[in-house]
């Protein structure tokens, strides 16, 4: 009798996780893969776009720049077709309104102009920068669940090894040879890189611009980061796996002679020591406090004898970089880091009340060769945030300045939640990734900060209500009943 009623309670608590793990019908559950599949789609694409601009179709590189959208333009669709649109969402009315306020600002500003088609086509290319991507957060958030997160991070972790040798063959290779450059004959179709010295390039792995590199090394850091800070009885990927992306990614690092991989990563390390403070259980802690330590401070020592000419030209650009900003900031390279914090407010008695145009602010403006009043714009407006105050004017440059420090506030919000409630390392180092880019980050001038900044903010939403960590103490009483009931058969 006691069996049944064991066995009868499995079944019924088993049930019980089922319903609340189902996210409906089987045709909308269908749907939600197909949009997950479609968003993967679009990362790998994010990935190897510059691989088919720079070395297979460069004949065709203005147009594969954008390979993505038709695919997240489809993502919505089935979105909307099958209702996977999160409920009662203020993230998504923000988007909404903002992405409206836009559009009609673009309107406006190029009805008070002389139009011509370059103007247009900027100010649509700048609408889409700002907001097209933004929506993308909530559905990731919303739809993907824990065996998404694991595939994600199981294919980035994959991808980091050939990523390694690429940039080691690149960083090795003369600075204008076709693996740095492309294979295009004409000049103006192929991608001069930053170089670290005169000998070594700044390499970009399969990106057509170094930003497309250093969000790669630091998001895949911070996935490795969190799954060594993860016990192994609930990490989503294999342990030779970590062995395996600590060699790749070290390699990306050692030789990218970038000063931002390397703080970003070191930022990332830093806000990780915080699941010592706001994670739960003693184990938890410890781990926090010592593997971002011992992670930093390992590539530190062994930097320069496991990567010696690495370490000498990332050592040299350092020295050059540092000379040069000692001369403009007084703090050197933190106060250029903390540069786009202030920049903005000179820029509020220059520009129009309603800004010099969507689009103008961008990296296509600059290749355009555009100017304002004869100076590129570039000069006018370098940080983020100034090329808000140039592009949409004071009122609603500040406006969006504002939405993304509420964004951030936001998410950081929602991590802590998800921390207090036992999620685990991978919120909080999504979070130290995705919020500082969010935050400073050129994601409205540059294509591939912009789709990787919404891309991890929706990851890092998903993680943070997974679903999945309120079914865990379920797991164990169900494992707890199991063997009860085994034992009461045992000794009938």
């Amino acid at each position: 009798m006691a069996a049944n009623v064991e066995a009868g309670s499995i079944t019924t608590l088993r049930a019980s996780r089922v319903a609340r793990s189902s996210t409906g019908s089987p045709a909308r559950e269908a749907a939600r893969k197909h949009f997950v599949g479609v968003v993967m789609l679009i990362y790998l694409l994010l990935i190897f776009e510059g691989s088919l601009r720079k070395w297979l179709l460069p004949q065709w590189s203005f147009y594969i720049f954008f390979i993505r959208d038709p695919f997240l333009l489809y993502a919505y669709f089935v979105a909307t077709r099958h209702g996977l649109w999160p409920k009662r969402s203020g993230f998504l009315i923000f988007c909404v309104l903002a992405s409206a306020l836009g559009l009609l600002l673009a309107c406006i500003q190029l009805g008070s102009q002389e139009v011509d088609e370059l103007r247009v086509t900027l100010a649509i290319y700048g609408w889409r920068n700002y907001f097209l991507y933004m929506p993308l957060a909530c559905l990731i958030g919303a739809q993907f669940r824990a065996k998404d997160v694991a595939r994600l991070c199981l294919w980035t972790l994959l991808l980091s090894v050939p990523m390694g040798l690429l940039v080691f063959a690149q960083f090795s290779a003369p600075v204008n040879s076709a693996i740095n450059v492309g294979t295009a004959s004409d000049t103006a179709l192929q991608f001069q890189g930053l170089v670290q010295t005169g000998d070594h390039v700044r390499p970009m792995g399969t990106f057509s611009s170094l930003a497309g590199q250093i969000q790669f090394v630091a998001s895949s850091f911070a996935i490795l980061l969190a799954m060594l800070m993860t016990p192994a009885r609930i990490r989503l990927v294999p342990r030779w796996l970590l062995l395996y992306a600590v060699a790749g990614i070290a390699t990306c690092v050692a030789f990218s002679g970038s000063r931002s991989i390397v703080l970003h990563c070191g930022l990332i390390a830093t806000m990780a020591l915080g699941l010592a403070v706001f994670g739960r259980g003693a184990a938890v802690r410890a781990r926090a406090l010592l593997l971002p330590l011992l992670v930093a401070g390992t590539f530190a020592a062994l930097y320069p004898i496991v990567f010696p000419s690495g370490f000498e030209a990332f050592a040299t650009r350092w020295a050059q970089a540092a000379g040069g900003e000692a001369k403009i900031f007084e703090s050197g390279v933190l106060g250029r880091a903390f540069y786009a914090v202030y920049d903005f407010g000179r820029l509020f008695d220059q520009a129009p009340l309603l800004g010099w145009g969507l689009g103008l602010g961008t990296n296509a403006s600059t290749i355009l060769g555009i100017k304002i009043e004869g100076v590129m714009p570039l000069m006018l407006a370098e940080t983020d945030w100034s090329r808000h105050i140039l592009e949409l004017g004071p009122i609603f440059g500040t406006l969006y300045i504002a939405l993304r420090i509420a964004l951030v506030v936001w998410l950081g919000v929602l991590v802590l939640k998800a921390l207090r409630r036992g999620a685990g390392a991978l919120p909080l180092v999504l979070f130290a990734y995705a919020g500082y880019v969010l935050l400073l980050g050129q994601i409205t001038g540059q294509g591939a900060n912009n789709a990787y900044v919404w891309l991890f903010t929706g990851f890092c939403i998903a993680v943070a209500t997974q679903p999945a960590r309120a079914r865990r103490p379920m797991n164990d009483r169900i494992r707890v009943l199991e063997r009860r009931s085994r034992a009461s058969n045992t000794s009938r």
